[in-house]
């Protein structure tokens, strides 16, 4: 039996399938999902289209997640709709940059953090389970290929947009990775007693069935 509010921390790097993963996992849990990317392309992007200091755009920013009638989800930012914006290869380019700078990470753990008061939650990123809920009750660590998380992010912004290139498009995901691992603070790592999940070769149906199969024992 699940313990009346748990926190499911679900990080890895850019590409490995987290955030449609999270929002499923969330879903089939019934409890609140938090895509904590999101939090952080909104700074990058506000702080860049306002010539903003993106400490005083994390500082002061609300944020909220709503979904519409069919179910489909809506990032709100400042009572501005977002959701189109920060999955633009510009949001990829400011979001490792905003993610080093230690006030900004500290203003928006504290903005996540709030969301798991009184309520059970399932979160995304980068250090979620290793520097956000360190003592979360359950941790994951989504990886894939290079090559394969470019592929899904061809997809992804197709979907929307004339993406970049295959392969500018993976040279950025290396960048990215680089930056993630190597920043002084929140740096992209496996959380301790995290279970390990390559999804390179497995469906979004076997991913969740895999972490639900451990959240449900």
């Amino acid at each position: 039996m699940l313990m009346k509010f748990f926190v499911v921390t679900i990080d890895g790097p850019a590409g490995a399938g987290k955030s449609t993963v999270a929002r499923h996992v969330a879903e089939a849990l019934k409890i609140c999902y938090l895509d904590t990317g999101a939090m952080y392309r909104s700074v990058g992007i506000l702080a860049v289209s306002q010539k903003k200091d993106p400490v005083d755009v994390a500082r002061t920013m609300d944020f909220k997640i709503i979904y519409s009638e069919d179910g489909e989800k809506r990032i709100m930012v400042n009572g501005r709709d977002m959701t189109a914006l920060i999955r633009t290869p510009e949001a990829d380019k400011e979001v490792s940059k905003v993610a080093a700078i230690k006030e900004v990470r500290r203003h928006l753990i504290k903005k996540q953090r709030s969301f798991a008061q009184g309520q059970s939650l399932v979160l995304e990123g980068r250090d979620t389970g290793s520097v956000v809920f360190p003592e979360a009750s359950y941790k994951f660590y989504l990886d894939a290929s290079v090559e394969e998380r470019a592929r899904r992010r061809y997809e992804q912004l197709a979907q929307k947009t004339t993406p970049p290139t295959l392969d500018e498009i993976q040279k950025d995901i290396i960048r990215r990775d680089n930056a993630d691992k190597k920043r002084p603070w929140g740096a992209l790592t496996i959380p301790e007693n995290a279970v390990v999940i390559d999804t390179t070769n497995l469906s979004l149906e076997e991913v969740v069935a895999e972490i639900l199969s451990h959240i449900e024992e």
